[in-house]
Protein backbone atom coordinates (compact mmCIF):
# COMPACT_ATOMS: atom_id res chain seq x y z
CA UNK A 1 0.00 0.00 0.00
CA UNK A 2 2.99 2.75 0.90
CA UNK A 3 4.12 1.71 -2.65
CA UNK A 4 1.18 2.94 -4.24
CA UNK A 5 0.79 6.16 -1.88
CA UNK A 6 4.80 7.22 -3.49
CA UNK A 7 3.58 7.07 -6.78
CA UNK A 8 0.81 8.93 -6.07
CA UNK A 9 2.87 11.76 -5.48
CA UNK A 10 4.97 11.47 -8.08
CA UNK A 11 1.73 11.42 -10.44
CA UNK A 12 1.18 14.45 -8.85
CA UNK A 13 4.27 16.62 -10.78
CA UNK A 14 2.91 15.92 -13.84
CA UNK A 15 -0.33 17.49 -12.95
CA UNK A 16 1.23 20.65 -12.01
CA UNK A 17 4.05 21.06 -14.85
CA UNK A 18 2.69 24.14 -16.00
CA UNK A 19 1.37 25.88 -13.13
CA UNK A 20 1.40 28.99 -14.73
CA UNK A 21 -1.32 30.25 -16.17
CA UNK A 22 -0.52 33.47 -18.31
CA UNK A 23 -3.76 34.38 -19.15
CA UNK A 24 -5.21 33.94 -15.01
CA UNK A 25 -2.14 33.21 -13.06
CA UNK A 26 -2.95 31.80 -9.44
CA UNK A 27 -0.38 32.19 -6.60
CA UNK A 28 2.24 29.31 -6.40
CA UNK A 29 3.33 28.54 -2.61
CA UNK A 30 6.11 26.40 -4.03
CA UNK A 31 6.63 25.61 -8.06
CA UNK A 32 8.89 22.88 -7.92
CA UNK A 33 5.62 21.01 -5.59
CA UNK A 34 2.67 22.56 -6.88
CA UNK A 35 -0.32 21.52 -4.27
CA UNK A 36 -2.67 18.98 -5.85
CA UNK A 37 -5.64 21.50 -4.34
CA UNK A 38 -4.89 23.35 -6.88
CA UNK A 39 -6.43 20.80 -9.59
CA UNK A 40 -9.16 18.86 -7.58
CA UNK A 41 -10.79 22.01 -6.60
CA UNK A 42 -12.20 24.38 -9.21
CA UNK A 43 -9.53 23.57 -11.95
CA UNK A 44 -9.80 25.71 -14.87
CA UNK A 45 -9.70 24.44 -18.69
CA UNK A 46 -5.13 24.96 -18.88
CA UNK A 47 -5.11 23.50 -15.38
CA UNK A 48 -7.29 20.54 -17.00
CA UNK A 49 -5.09 20.24 -20.55
CA UNK A 50 -2.03 20.19 -18.32
CA UNK A 51 -3.59 16.47 -16.53
CA UNK A 52 -4.31 15.63 -20.04
CA UNK A 53 -1.08 16.22 -21.68
CA UNK A 54 0.63 14.75 -18.17
CA UNK A 55 -1.50 11.32 -18.68
CA UNK A 56 -0.76 11.33 -22.13
CA UNK A 57 3.45 11.12 -21.18
CA UNK A 58 2.55 8.65 -18.39
CA UNK A 59 0.72 6.80 -20.91
CA UNK A 60 4.23 6.99 -23.20
CA UNK A 61 6.39 5.97 -20.33
CA UNK A 62 4.89 2.43 -20.64
CA UNK A 63 7.16 1.88 -23.64
CA UNK A 64 9.64 0.60 -20.46
CA UNK A 65 7.65 -2.10 -20.45
CA UNK A 66 8.69 -3.60 -23.71
CA UNK A 67 12.22 -4.58 -23.35
CA UNK A 68 11.57 -7.25 -20.68
CA UNK A 69 8.35 -8.69 -21.67
CA UNK A 70 10.18 -8.44 -25.54
CA UNK A 71 12.87 -10.14 -24.04
CA UNK A 72 10.59 -12.84 -21.78
CA UNK A 73 9.19 -13.82 -25.49
CA UNK A 74 12.39 -13.90 -27.26
CA UNK A 75 11.35 -10.69 -29.46
CA UNK A 76 14.79 -9.91 -28.96
CA UNK A 77 18.15 -10.12 -26.67
CA UNK A 78 18.92 -7.38 -24.09
CA UNK A 79 21.84 -6.68 -25.44
CA UNK A 80 22.73 -4.06 -22.77
CA UNK A 81 26.33 -3.68 -21.45
CA UNK A 82 25.82 -1.51 -18.79
CA UNK A 83 24.72 -4.15 -16.80
CA UNK A 84 25.72 -8.34 -16.53
CA UNK A 85 21.88 -8.61 -15.23
CA UNK A 86 20.06 -7.82 -18.16
CA UNK A 87 20.86 -11.38 -19.84
CA UNK A 88 21.81 -13.19 -16.82
CA UNK A 89 18.01 -12.09 -15.15
CA UNK A 90 15.88 -12.01 -18.35
CA UNK A 91 17.09 -14.71 -19.71
CA UNK A 92 18.01 -16.83 -16.73
CA UNK A 93 21.08 -17.89 -17.74
CA UNK A 94 22.26 -17.19 -13.98
CA UNK A 95 21.29 -19.64 -11.77
CA UNK A 96 19.66 -17.20 -8.94
CA UNK A 97 17.38 -15.85 -11.60
CA UNK A 98 13.70 -16.49 -10.73
CA UNK A 99 11.50 -14.13 -11.69
CA UNK A 100 8.81 -15.81 -10.39
CA UNK A 101 9.47 -15.33 -6.79
CA UNK A 102 12.14 -12.86 -6.71
CA UNK A 103 10.00 -9.99 -5.40
CA UNK A 104 13.23 -7.49 -6.39
CA UNK A 105 13.60 -9.47 -9.74
CA UNK A 106 15.70 -6.64 -11.63
CA UNK A 107 14.23 -4.32 -13.88
CA UNK A 108 11.12 -5.59 -13.63
CA UNK A 109 9.84 -2.05 -11.71
CA UNK A 110 9.02 0.02 -15.02
CA UNK A 111 6.23 -3.09 -15.46
CA UNK A 112 4.44 -2.04 -12.25
CA UNK A 113 5.25 1.02 -11.25
CA UNK A 114 4.76 3.17 -14.39
CA UNK A 115 1.14 1.72 -15.33
CA UNK A 116 0.14 2.79 -11.98
CA UNK A 117 1.68 6.47 -12.02
CA UNK A 118 -0.74 6.33 -15.26
CA UNK A 119 -3.36 5.25 -13.58
CA UNK A 120 -3.17 7.43 -10.56
CA UNK A 121 -2.48 10.58 -13.14
CA UNK A 122 -6.00 9.66 -14.19
CA UNK A 123 -7.53 9.24 -11.18
CA UNK A 124 -6.77 13.33 -10.80
CA UNK A 125 -7.69 14.12 -14.14
CA UNK A 126 -11.20 12.11 -13.49
CA UNK A 127 -11.50 13.91 -10.00
CA UNK A 128 -10.77 17.45 -10.91
CA UNK A 129 -13.16 17.27 -14.14
CA UNK A 130 -15.62 16.15 -11.63
CA UNK A 131 -14.85 18.81 -8.97
CA UNK A 132 -14.74 21.97 -11.36
CA UNK A 133 -17.64 24.83 -12.91
CA UNK A 134 -15.24 25.32 -15.52
CA UNK A 135 -16.45 23.05 -18.18
CA UNK A 136 -19.79 21.85 -18.91
CA UNK A 137 -20.86 18.30 -18.56
CA UNK A 138 -20.71 16.91 -22.24
CA UNK A 139 -17.22 18.38 -21.93
CA UNK A 140 -16.57 16.76 -18.89
CA UNK A 141 -17.43 13.28 -20.05
CA UNK A 142 -14.48 13.99 -22.93
CA UNK A 143 -12.36 14.35 -19.98
CA UNK A 144 -13.73 11.43 -18.01
CA UNK A 145 -13.96 9.13 -21.47
CA UNK A 146 -10.55 9.87 -22.46
CA UNK A 147 -9.22 9.21 -18.79
CA UNK A 148 -10.86 5.68 -18.66
CA UNK A 149 -9.74 4.70 -21.72
CA UNK A 150 -6.12 5.25 -21.04
CA UNK A 151 -6.44 3.97 -17.31
CA UNK A 152 -7.90 0.57 -19.06
CA UNK A 153 -4.66 0.20 -21.42
CA UNK A 154 -2.12 0.55 -18.48
CA UNK A 155 -4.01 -1.66 -16.51
CA UNK A 156 -3.21 -4.56 -18.79
CA UNK A 157 0.38 -3.96 -18.65
CA UNK A 158 0.97 -4.98 -14.79
CA UNK A 159 -1.89 -7.44 -15.01
CA UNK A 160 -0.03 -9.19 -18.31
CA UNK A 161 3.83 -9.31 -16.41
CA UNK A 162 1.74 -9.99 -12.95
CA UNK A 163 -0.65 -12.63 -14.60
CA UNK A 164 -1.30 -15.17 -12.19
CA UNK A 165 -1.07 -12.85 -8.81
CA UNK A 166 -3.30 -10.49 -9.99
CA UNK A 167 -3.47 -6.86 -9.07
CA UNK A 168 -4.86 -4.34 -7.29
CA UNK A 169 -7.20 -2.02 -9.11
CA UNK A 170 -9.00 -0.16 -6.86
CA UNK A 171 -6.42 2.64 -5.89
CA UNK A 172 -8.52 5.56 -6.06
CA UNK A 173 -8.04 5.79 -2.45
CA UNK A 174 -4.67 6.06 -1.60
CA UNK A 175 -5.26 5.60 1.84
CA UNK A 176 -7.37 2.21 1.81
CA UNK A 177 -6.32 -0.04 -1.62
CA UNK A 178 -8.21 -2.41 -3.16
CA UNK A 179 -7.97 -6.07 -2.58
CA UNK A 180 -5.26 -7.59 -5.44
CA UNK A 181 -7.72 -9.42 -8.03
CA UNK A 182 -6.86 -12.26 -10.00
CA UNK A 183 -6.17 -12.33 -13.48
CA UNK A 184 -10.14 -13.49 -15.03
CA UNK A 185 -11.88 -10.73 -12.08
CA UNK A 186 -9.08 -8.07 -13.02
CA UNK A 187 -9.69 -8.39 -16.99
CA UNK A 188 -13.57 -7.84 -15.96
CA UNK A 189 -13.08 -4.53 -14.08
CA UNK A 190 -10.84 -3.55 -16.85
CA UNK A 191 -13.51 -4.30 -19.14
CA UNK A 192 -16.38 -2.47 -17.47
CA UNK A 193 -13.99 0.86 -17.00
CA UNK A 194 -13.92 0.13 -20.76
CA UNK A 195 -17.25 0.27 -21.04
CA UNK A 196 -17.95 3.23 -18.72
CA UNK A 197 -15.38 5.10 -20.50
CA UNK A 198 -17.61 4.72 -23.68
CA UNK A 199 -20.67 6.21 -22.22
CA UNK A 200 -18.93 9.11 -20.97
CA UNK A 201 -17.65 9.30 -24.75
CA UNK A 202 -21.03 8.68 -26.66
CA UNK A 203 -22.10 11.68 -24.30
CA UNK A 204 -19.41 13.80 -25.04
CA UNK A 205 -20.23 15.36 -28.07
CA UNK A 206 -18.84 16.52 -31.40
CA UNK A 207 -15.05 17.32 -29.80
CA UNK A 208 -12.78 17.66 -27.04
CA UNK A 209 -12.10 20.54 -24.60
CA UNK A 210 -8.98 19.78 -24.58
CA UNK A 211 -6.40 18.97 -27.41
CA UNK A 212 -3.70 15.78 -27.87
CA UNK A 213 -0.46 15.30 -29.12
CA UNK A 214 -0.23 14.03 -32.65
CA UNK A 215 0.52 10.83 -31.94
CA UNK A 216 -3.80 11.14 -31.03
CA UNK A 217 -4.69 12.88 -34.35
CA UNK A 218 -6.56 10.21 -35.45
CA UNK A 219 -8.82 9.68 -31.90
CA UNK A 220 -9.08 13.60 -30.91
CA UNK A 221 -12.60 13.83 -31.00
CA UNK A 222 -14.99 11.60 -28.77
CA UNK A 223 -16.53 9.57 -31.42
CA UNK A 224 -13.14 8.62 -32.48
CA UNK A 225 -11.45 8.16 -28.96
CA UNK A 226 -14.34 5.76 -28.54
CA UNK A 227 -13.05 3.52 -31.41
CA UNK A 228 -9.56 3.14 -29.59
CA UNK A 229 -12.26 2.44 -26.47
CA UNK A 230 -13.11 -0.66 -28.42
CA UNK A 231 -10.05 -1.53 -30.04
CA UNK A 232 -8.80 -1.76 -26.31
CA UNK A 233 -11.83 -4.05 -25.13
CA UNK A 234 -10.94 -6.30 -28.19
CA UNK A 235 -7.59 -6.91 -27.08
CA UNK A 236 -8.85 -7.70 -23.22
CA UNK A 237 -11.56 -9.86 -25.07
CA UNK A 238 -9.29 -11.76 -26.64
CA UNK A 239 -7.22 -12.73 -23.23
CA UNK A 240 -10.85 -13.39 -21.92
CA UNK A 241 -11.54 -16.00 -24.00
CA UNK A 242 -14.57 -14.24 -25.18
CA UNK A 243 -14.30 -14.54 -29.21
CA UNK A 244 -17.99 -12.88 -29.72
CA UNK A 245 -16.97 -10.07 -27.77
CA UNK A 246 -13.64 -9.86 -29.58
CA UNK A 247 -15.44 -10.12 -32.83
CA UNK A 248 -17.93 -7.10 -31.88
CA UNK A 249 -15.67 -5.03 -30.55
CA UNK A 250 -13.26 -4.94 -33.36
CA UNK A 251 -16.17 -4.44 -35.48
CA UNK A 252 -17.67 -1.11 -33.44
CA UNK A 253 -13.91 0.07 -34.03
CA UNK A 254 -14.73 0.68 -37.19
CA UNK A 255 -13.26 3.13 -39.02
CA UNK A 256 -10.33 2.82 -37.06
CA UNK A 257 -10.64 -1.39 -38.07
CA UNK A 258 -10.30 -1.57 -41.45
CA UNK A 259 -10.22 -4.68 -43.15
CA UNK A 260 -8.42 -3.90 -46.11
CA UNK A 261 -4.22 -4.11 -47.51
CA UNK A 262 -1.74 -1.52 -47.52
CA UNK A 263 0.71 -0.19 -45.23
CA UNK A 264 -1.08 3.23 -44.40
CA UNK A 265 -4.20 1.33 -43.65
CA UNK A 266 -2.33 -1.24 -41.40
CA UNK A 267 -0.22 1.18 -39.85
CA UNK A 268 -3.80 3.52 -38.87
CA UNK A 269 -3.40 3.90 -35.21
CA UNK A 270 -2.21 5.30 -31.41
CA UNK A 271 1.34 6.84 -31.37
CA UNK A 272 3.64 7.64 -28.93
CA UNK A 273 5.59 11.30 -30.07
CA UNK A 274 8.45 12.38 -29.39
CA UNK A 275 10.57 14.92 -29.56
CA UNK A 276 14.05 17.70 -29.16
CA UNK A 277 14.78 18.20 -25.44
CA UNK A 278 13.70 18.92 -22.97
CA UNK A 279 11.06 16.42 -24.38
CA UNK A 280 13.16 13.03 -24.88
CA UNK A 281 13.88 10.79 -27.70
CA UNK A 282 12.43 8.19 -29.08
CA UNK A 283 13.63 5.10 -26.87
CA UNK A 284 14.41 2.27 -29.64
CA UNK A 285 16.07 4.67 -32.19
CA UNK A 286 19.49 3.34 -32.81
CA UNK A 287 22.40 4.67 -35.49
CA UNK A 288 22.93 1.67 -37.54
CA UNK A 289 26.04 -0.27 -36.84
CA UNK A 290 26.37 1.88 -34.45
CA UNK A 291 29.16 0.36 -31.43
CA UNK A 292 27.03 1.19 -29.07
CA UNK A 293 26.34 -1.71 -26.50
CA UNK A 294 22.86 -0.91 -25.01
CA UNK A 295 21.05 -2.19 -28.15
CA UNK A 296 17.93 -4.25 -27.90
CA UNK A 297 18.99 -6.69 -31.03
CA UNK A 298 15.79 -8.90 -32.30
CA UNK A 299 16.03 -12.52 -31.76
CA UNK A 300 17.94 -14.26 -34.76
CA UNK A 301 14.99 -16.84 -34.68
CA UNK A 302 12.99 -14.12 -35.85
CA UNK A 303 15.10 -14.16 -39.53
CA UNK A 304 15.42 -17.98 -39.22
CA UNK A 305 11.26 -18.92 -39.04
CA UNK A 306 10.91 -15.45 -41.36
CA UNK A 307 8.78 -16.62 -44.59
CA UNK A 308 11.25 -15.80 -47.89
CA UNK A 309 9.96 -12.21 -49.08
CA UNK A 310 8.14 -11.31 -46.02
CA UNK A 311 8.18 -7.50 -46.32
CA UNK A 312 8.05 -6.87 -42.73
CA UNK A 313 11.85 -8.45 -42.20
CA UNK A 314 12.77 -5.86 -44.55
CA UNK A 315 10.62 -2.89 -42.80
CA UNK A 316 11.85 -4.25 -39.33
CA UNK A 317 15.23 -5.49 -39.12
CA UNK A 318 18.36 -3.82 -40.35
CA UNK A 319 21.19 -6.09 -40.74
CA UNK A 320 24.36 -5.06 -39.43
CA UNK A 321 27.76 -5.24 -41.34
CA UNK A 322 29.05 -7.10 -38.00
CA UNK A 323 27.30 -8.81 -35.40
CA UNK A 324 26.74 -7.79 -31.40
CA UNK A 325 27.88 -10.35 -29.23
CA UNK A 326 27.71 -10.12 -24.98
CA UNK A 327 27.72 -13.05 -22.50
CA UNK A 328 27.55 -15.57 -25.23
CA UNK A 329 24.54 -14.33 -27.25
CA UNK A 330 24.88 -12.82 -30.91
CA UNK A 331 22.81 -11.23 -33.24
CA UNK A 332 23.55 -9.24 -36.38
CA UNK A 333 19.84 -7.88 -36.61
CA UNK A 334 19.09 -4.26 -35.32
CA UNK A 335 16.14 -2.82 -35.02
CA UNK A 336 15.35 -1.17 -38.24
CA UNK A 337 11.87 0.20 -37.73
CA UNK A 338 12.85 4.00 -37.42
CA UNK A 339 14.66 6.58 -39.10
CA UNK A 340 15.48 8.95 -36.30
CA UNK A 341 14.76 10.50 -32.99
CA UNK A 342 12.08 12.16 -33.50
CA UNK A 343 10.03 9.30 -34.54
CA UNK A 344 7.12 7.82 -33.25
CA UNK A 345 6.44 4.52 -31.53
CA UNK A 346 3.20 2.62 -31.94
CA UNK A 347 1.24 1.43 -29.10
CA UNK A 348 -2.33 0.21 -31.17
CA UNK A 349 -2.53 -0.04 -34.85
CA UNK A 350 -5.26 -1.73 -37.55
CA UNK A 351 -3.14 -4.33 -37.83
CA UNK A 352 -3.05 -5.61 -34.43
CA UNK A 353 -7.23 -5.40 -34.59
CA UNK A 354 -6.92 -7.24 -38.03
CA UNK A 355 -5.32 -10.28 -36.50
CA UNK A 356 -7.36 -10.09 -33.59
CA UNK A 357 -10.46 -10.54 -35.93
CA UNK A 358 -9.18 -13.29 -37.21
CA UNK A 359 -8.24 -14.47 -33.90
CA UNK A 360 -12.23 -14.05 -32.97
CA UNK A 361 -13.40 -15.83 -36.16
CA UNK A 362 -10.83 -18.95 -36.52
CA UNK A 363 -12.23 -20.21 -32.59
CA UNK A 364 -15.81 -19.52 -33.29
CA UNK A 365 -15.12 -21.89 -36.15
CA UNK A 366 -15.45 -19.02 -39.25
CA UNK A 367 -12.41 -20.46 -41.31
CA UNK A 368 -13.10 -18.64 -44.26
CA UNK A 369 -13.55 -15.55 -42.25
CA UNK A 370 -10.31 -15.84 -40.29
CA UNK A 371 -8.54 -16.66 -43.39
CA UNK A 372 -9.40 -13.71 -45.57
CA UNK A 373 -8.11 -11.13 -42.68
CA UNK A 374 -4.73 -13.38 -42.49
CA UNK A 375 -4.50 -12.66 -46.31
CA UNK A 376 -5.03 -9.07 -45.78
CA UNK A 377 -2.16 -9.05 -43.83
CA UNK A 378 0.10 -11.02 -45.85
CA UNK A 379 -1.18 -9.32 -49.19
CA UNK A 380 0.27 -6.18 -48.03
CA UNK A 381 3.81 -7.37 -47.15
CA UNK A 382 4.26 -9.39 -49.97
CA UNK A 383 3.59 -12.78 -49.24
CA UNK A 384 1.17 -15.62 -50.91
CA UNK A 385 -2.19 -16.24 -49.80
CA UNK A 386 -2.67 -18.86 -47.06
CA UNK A 387 -4.76 -21.40 -47.03
CA UNK A 388 -6.34 -24.19 -44.84
CA UNK A 389 -9.43 -26.56 -43.59
CA UNK A 390 -8.02 -26.69 -40.36
CA UNK A 391 -9.24 -24.50 -37.16
CA UNK A 392 -5.50 -25.68 -35.15
CA UNK A 393 -3.79 -24.78 -38.34
CA UNK A 394 -4.89 -21.70 -38.92
CA UNK A 395 -4.58 -20.72 -35.34
CA UNK A 396 -0.67 -21.46 -35.62
CA UNK A 397 -0.74 -18.89 -38.96
CA UNK A 398 -2.22 -16.18 -36.72
CA UNK A 399 0.36 -16.92 -33.82
CA UNK A 400 2.91 -16.54 -36.91
CA UNK A 401 1.40 -13.23 -38.26
CA UNK A 402 1.27 -11.57 -35.13
CA UNK A 403 4.60 -12.60 -33.93
CA UNK A 404 5.76 -10.46 -37.05
CA UNK A 405 3.36 -8.22 -37.24
CA UNK A 406 3.61 -7.10 -33.77
CA UNK A 407 7.45 -7.57 -33.46
CA UNK A 408 9.04 -5.30 -30.25
CA UNK A 409 5.75 -3.57 -29.79
CA UNK A 410 4.70 -4.44 -26.12
CA UNK A 411 5.78 -7.86 -25.42
CA UNK A 412 2.80 -9.31 -27.38
CA UNK A 413 4.52 -12.94 -28.41
CA UNK A 414 5.25 -13.33 -24.86
CA UNK A 415 1.58 -13.29 -23.89
CA UNK A 416 0.47 -14.72 -27.19
CA UNK A 417 2.30 -18.03 -26.26
CA UNK A 418 1.43 -18.17 -22.81
CA UNK A 419 -2.28 -18.04 -23.52
CA UNK A 420 -2.13 -20.78 -26.13
CA UNK A 421 0.38 -22.45 -23.40
CA UNK A 422 3.17 -22.79 -25.61
CA UNK A 423 5.68 -20.88 -23.60
CA UNK A 424 7.64 -24.25 -23.93
CA UNK A 425 8.25 -23.56 -27.82
CA UNK A 426 10.30 -20.29 -27.25
CA UNK A 427 13.96 -20.51 -27.29
CA UNK A 428 15.65 -21.19 -24.02
CA UNK A 429 18.83 -19.73 -25.36
CA UNK A 430 21.00 -21.30 -22.21
CA UNK A 431 18.31 -19.89 -19.52
CA UNK A 432 14.64 -19.87 -18.64
CA UNK A 433 11.58 -18.91 -19.76
CA UNK A 434 8.94 -17.26 -17.77
CA UNK A 435 5.44 -17.42 -17.05
CA UNK A 436 4.73 -14.23 -14.58
CA UNK A 437 6.63 -11.69 -12.52
CA UNK A 438 6.65 -11.80 -8.70
CA UNK A 439 4.62 -8.70 -7.16
CA UNK A 440 6.66 -5.93 -5.91
CA UNK A 441 8.16 -6.79 -2.61
CA UNK A 442 6.75 -3.59 -1.50
CA UNK A 443 3.12 -5.04 -2.37
CA UNK A 444 4.21 -8.04 -0.40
Amino acid sequence: MKYLSKLFLAALLIAGISACDFLDPEPISDPNNPSVEGVLNNASKAQLQNLVTGLEFRHRASTGANNIMSTFGREIYPLFGSDPRFIEQWIGTAASADAENDPTFFGSAGTYTTPYRAVLQGNVLIESANNTDAITDQERNGYLGFAKTIQAYQYLIPLNTQYSNGIRFEVSDIENLGPFLGYDEALTEINNLLDEGLSDLNAAGGSFAFSLTTGLEQFNTPSTMADLNRAIAARVAIYQEDWDAAQQAVEDAAPFFELAEGADVMNKGGYFVYGDPPDIFNPFYYVPNTSSTQLPMAHPSLIDDAEEGDLRIENKIFVREEAVALQGLSSLYQDGRFEGTGDSFPFFRNEELILIYAEALAQQNDLPGAIDAINTIRGTWGLDDFASTSQAEVIDQILHERRYSLWFEGGHRWVDMRRYDRLDELPLDGGKIYNYIERPLSEQ
